[in-house]
């Protein structure tokens, strides 16, 4: 998703395009990765010294409600939100240091034989899976 795509979903549900959010789109495009909200205020505020933290968070849950971010947990209790690609459904390789994601070229529930989970009566409506662990880029910084 490009920020046309996401200033467009913003305006069909009635919000208005401030400077500030388009900032916070704008370093969501950028970085094209997982980032929490700190990072992202961290970037935004040396441009808008006056931003709130809590205008960030308002702001990335907007866009989360409106399915534009995916959120992912890297175990440490912090949401990190990366834009979401509509081209196709995707999982992720994620690395618990720099926050790159890689994708796979395939879906772990394709795997899975369905009729344990329909035995159990149970709807599948959507559903994540992300494998978190170290890229080869700073596997390499450790050595």
């Amino acid at each position: 998703m490009d920020a046309r795509e996401v200033i467009n979903r913003l305006k069909e549900h009635g919000y208005k395009i401030t400077p500030q959010r388009q900032e916070i789109i704008n370093v969501l495009v950028q970085e094209n990765r997982h980032i929490t909200v700190e990072d992202i205020h961290s970037k935004i505020s040396r441009r808008y010294a006056n931003l709130s933290m809590d205008t960030v968070y308002r702001n990335v849950g907007v866009l989360e409600r409106l399915n534009v971010l995916s959120r992912a947990d890297f175990g440490d209790g912090k949401g990190r939100y990366k834009l979401v690609d509509r081209e196709r459904h995707r999982h992720h390789l994620i690395c618990l240091k720099c926050g790159c994601s890689l994708e796979m070229d395939f879906c772990p529930l394709d795997h899975i034989d369905r009729r344990e989970i329909s035995d159990k009566n149970f709807h599948i409506i959507r559903h994540n899976f992300e494998i978190y662990g170290y890229c080869a880029a700073c596997r390499g910084r450790e050595g």
